[in-house]
């Protein structure tokens, strides 16, 4: 059986202090080299996360992606966060995870939570905010549920999948991903695994003696098993605080820690745990571990030196992830430009002249080409490259960049970064 590698990502600290030049410098290169490739930074949806700070994560090869933790916005505002998401996807974020927790009562306002239906109100704030993620060409994302909660999380799953099924929203489901907290509150890593196909006596707020449910770290697969279940397709999903205990004891995160990481690699475990206590395939995108998660264990005191510790992998992990390739690509930086029957503009190529310079990208005219690329800047032609096609880049595994139209914005960008 081929061996399936699990993505590892971050969540980026919460904290603003972790946002200027000095720490950024010292966190993204430091996190590359644990063997991330993707980075997830929180938000509200009355702010934005600072484009330096997504450039910088670009820059380490790291991809970036946002978690909007606040409530979600009423419809009235979409085109307030329509501008948004359309600046988040021309700075080349990925995910935007739509959400947080949305079955607890701390996640609404009184009168949200004791709306007659919870889960339909949801959707009627998720639904127009998904849409227009994938219309500028960003994937959008379930929020994680509390596991449990005050609405139990097994349920509110499935109601909101069997109303998106309902709704007949088939593009908006083809290009959805779940999340899922992997949290483990001291259980084994193997609890819960299998999903209701192996625990099916376990129900909502109901275990029997002798049985497990989705209250540990395999929750993600019983999400999975729902959206089957539903519509007859296993949806990717991405797993956020990896191996966090979700209790005030954190003796054992650090270990925790390790053997995720050698699952995602597929290290093995070592003789004295189980083999199979964690199993991970391709729909698994990727598996993040919270930075805040990590400083509280290390009581506040967690600088890059002892993260390196935390995360050094008995099977030489650093090196693994440095030399090995990345997806296959042929091209660092590739600059896509339109080109048209009459040939290529001359007053493009006078816009994209600095950019050229500066960068040196391989610069060409084929979307295919540009899907062998790990990031592609595109200059923006409407005609030739929509919203589908900047998808399908993304979907290879490029980072994309939007150039600005204006020359001038171009220069002035330049001299930004």
């Amino acid at each position: 059986m081929e061996k399936v590698m699990t993505k590892i990502g971050f969540q980026y600290f919460t904290s603003q202090d972790y946002f200027i030049t000095q720490q950024m410098n010292a966190w993204m290169p430091t996190l590359r080299q644990a063997g991330a490739s993707e980075l997830i930074f929180s938000a509200g949806f009355d702010y934005a996360v600072p484009e330096d700070v997504i450039q910088c994560a670009i820059d380490n090869d790291l991809k970036p992606s946002v978690h909007f933790t606040t409530e979600l916005t009423s419809p009235q505002y979409l085109k307030e966060i329509s501008y948004l998401f359309d600046m988040y996807a021309k700075w080349g974020v990925v995910h935007v995870i739509l959400g947080n927790k949305p079955n607890i009562r701390g996640s609404w306002q009184s009168t949200g939570w004791h709306h007659e239906n919870l889960v339909d109100q949801f959707l009627d704030r998720f639904i127009p905010l998904a849409a227009q993620a994938i219309k500028v060409g960003l994937k959008p994302v379930l929020p994680p549920l509390q596991p449990g909660g005050d609405f139990w999380d097994t349920a509110f799953m499935e109601l909101a999948l069997e109303g998106l099924k309902k709704r007949q929203l088939s593009e908006l489901v083809n290009n959805l991903f779940l999340a899922s907290y992997g949290y483990t509150y001291n259980k084994p890593l193997s609890w819960g695994m299998g999903g209701p196909d192996r625990w099916s006596i376990s129900k909502p707020y109901s275990t029997p003696e002798g049985h497990e449910d989705q209250l540990g770290f395999h929750n993600f697969e019983w999400y999975q098993a729902i959206s089957q279940k539903v519509g007859d397709k296993k949806l990717p999903v991405i797993i956020l605080d990896a191996g966090f205990p979700a209790s005030s004891d954190l003796s054992k995160y650090g270990k925790t820690v390790q053997e995720i990481l050698s699952a995602c690699e597929n290290l093995g475990i070592s003789d004295t745990t189980r083999q199979d206590m964690i199993k991970f395939d391709g729909s698994v995108a990727v598996c993040a571990f919270a930075l805040d998660s990590l400083e509280k264990y290390q009581k506040g005191n967690l600088s890059p030196a002892i993260f390196e510790k935390i995360f050094q992998n008995p099977a030489s992990h650093t090196k693994t992830i440095s030399t090995a390739p990345k997806e296959e690509k042929l091209f660092h930086h590739y600059l896509l430009l339109p080109m048209h029957e009459s040939g290529v503009s001359d007053v493009v190529l006078n816009k994209v002249r600095p950019f050229i310079k500066k960068h040196q990208p391989t610069i060409g005219f084929s979307i295919e080409e540009a899907c062998m690329a790990e990031k592609v800047s595109i200059f923006p032609d409407p005609i030739l490259f929509t919203s589908a096609e900047i998808n399908h880049l993304r979907s290879a595994g490029c980072v994309v960049e939007i150039l600005p139209e204006s020359g001038i914005d171009i220069a002035t960008s330049l001299q930004e970064s």
